[in-house]
Formats: C-alpha cells, structure tokens, sequence
C-alpha cells in the first residue's frame, strides 16, 4: 500500500495508478504530485485537506473538481464526508470501495478487470 493514503483535495491514493509515485502527501512523488498546487497550498497553511481552509472551496479547487476527469468529481462528497466523520471512517469506505467485490483486491479509478477476472465498473479514461 502506498504511504500516503490520500491527497489534501480530498481524493484517494489507493486507486490512484501512477507507479512513480507513493501518494500524494509522501516524499516519493511524481512531477504533477511535486507540482499540485493543493499539496503545496494546504502545507503553507498547516491544514491537512481542503475543506479545512477558511477559503474552502477556492476557485482552484472548484475547477479540479469539475474537471474531464471523474475521478475528480469525487473530492466534493469525500471532503463533505471527511469533515463530517472524520479521515479514518472516509479511508475505511474508501478502502472498501476500491476494492474487487470478487475477490478484494485493490482496483484502481479506470481499471476494467480484476487480476481475479472479475469484470468491473469503472469509468472511461476521459479523449
């Protein structure tokens, strides 16, 4: 498992595939996590997510949630949840549903097929 579980935006390593990296808040990162500007954002302002920012949700945060991609379309109602329950119960549904009903394996945002052959319902990598 990675060492970061999930990015300040409010969206979940675990089903992130990006190899080069071990999550968003780690030390090993890509050049787009070393670049985001939430990461960076949130640790001048020693707060852990978004949605603990008196300015949440910025202008910046509004258009990455609203983006191509739909994975993004979920930092809305993880941040909502986080604040309301708390990191550890968001993480636990997180691990849950990233996870093959199948088998359990952890699956990844646009992943199609389990390792177990189970087909999955995942979203289309956006043109």
């Amino acid at each position: 498992m990675r060492q970061s579980k999930y990015g300040p935006c409010g969206l979940y390593c675990g089903a992130c595939a990006a190899e080069d990296c071990d999550g968003c808040l780690s030390d090993w990162i890509d050049d787009s996590i070393r670049n985001c500007y939430f990461r960076r954002c949130t640790r001048e302002k020693h707060i852990d997510f978004c949605c603990d920012c008196e300015d949440f949700p910025c202008n910046k945060l509004l258009e990455f949630m609203h983006d191509k991609w739909p994975h993004h379309w979920t930092i809305a109602p993880n941040l909502q949840y986080i604040k309301e329950n708390g990191v550890g119960k968001w993480f636990e549904i997180q691990k849950k549903e990233w996870s093959c009903e199948h088998c359990g394996a952890s699956i990844l945002w646009y992943q199609k097929l389990c390792s177990c052959g189970n087909q999955l319902n995942a979203w289309e990598v956006p043109a």
